[in-house]
């Protein structure tokens, strides 16, 4: 049977709810793709996540086309159809996500180290609070992505496997705008620290002077004992 008051004709009820769950994660997943192609420009071509956006809409199509085609009679045979093509449809919308979410960890991990690498660890643990356990939950998360991906394709298991996925590179993206935002207080600490090795350098320098003048005068002043 159909249902026809929900403004959905041609979809039973539980059709009609899966496609707004559907439309829900389509949602979600549109919006880990742009954080994505934020994070690094280059994913805009990821051809992977473009092919399962692509066949996520062509399952839905089969699915749309079955129940509102006029000419065929409704059956049982139409509701499996309908069901397992929009179970494919849901599948690849999250394969798409997954994918955007690899990306977007491995960019954040790449952008991670280029800043890291630019300040001695000294200033990165006496800047930056709790450096060492956010550094420590990274790569604890970069040693998580393998169980993410084997999980994307676990029928019951997967919404539970992609919100785990999402909150690990939420982690790992609080880390990296933390990094940005101490950027200043970086520079600032490393240029005060440049400033004390200076003047310790000076320092260094005039007592090794003032070292080498006494030296040499306390020599000459025993020579000329000597010869007296």
């Amino acid at each position: 049977m159909t249902d026809t008051g929900v403004g959905r004709p041609g979809f039973t009820e539980e059709e009609a709810d899966r496609l707004a769950a559907l439309s829900r994660l389509y949602s979600e997943a549109k919006s880990l793709i742009l954080y994505a192609e934020e994070v690094d420009p280059d994913a805009r071509s990821n051809l992977q996540i473009i092919k399962e956006l692509r066949d996520a809409f062509d399952h839905l199509m089969r699915a749309i086309s079955v129940r509102f085609d006029a000419s065929r009679s409704p059956g049982d045979d139409d509701q499996a159809y309908c069901s397992n093509n929009l179970s494919k449809a849901e599948g690849h919308v999250y394969r798409a996500a997954f994918d955007a979410l690899d990306g977007a960890l491995l960019s954040l991990r790449v952008k991670i180290a280029e800043i890291a690498s630019q300040y001695p660890l000294e200033a990165l643990s006496q800047v930056v609070p709790d450096y060492w356990r956010l550094k420590r939950d990274l790569e604890r998360l970069s040693t998580q992505v393998a169980e993410h991906r084997a999980g994307k394709d676990v029928g019951r298991q997967i919404s539970a496997t992609f919100d785990r996925y999402v909150e690990d590179v939420t982690q790992a993206k609080c880390f990296y705008d933390e990094l940005l935002g101490c950027a200043p207080l970086l520079d600032e600490y490393v240029a005060k620290a440049k400033r004390e090795q200076l003047g310790n350098d000076h320092r260094l320098f005039w007592v090794s002077v003032m070292a080498a003048t006494i030296g040499a005068l306390a020599g000459g002043a025993l020579a000329w004992f000597a010869g007296g």
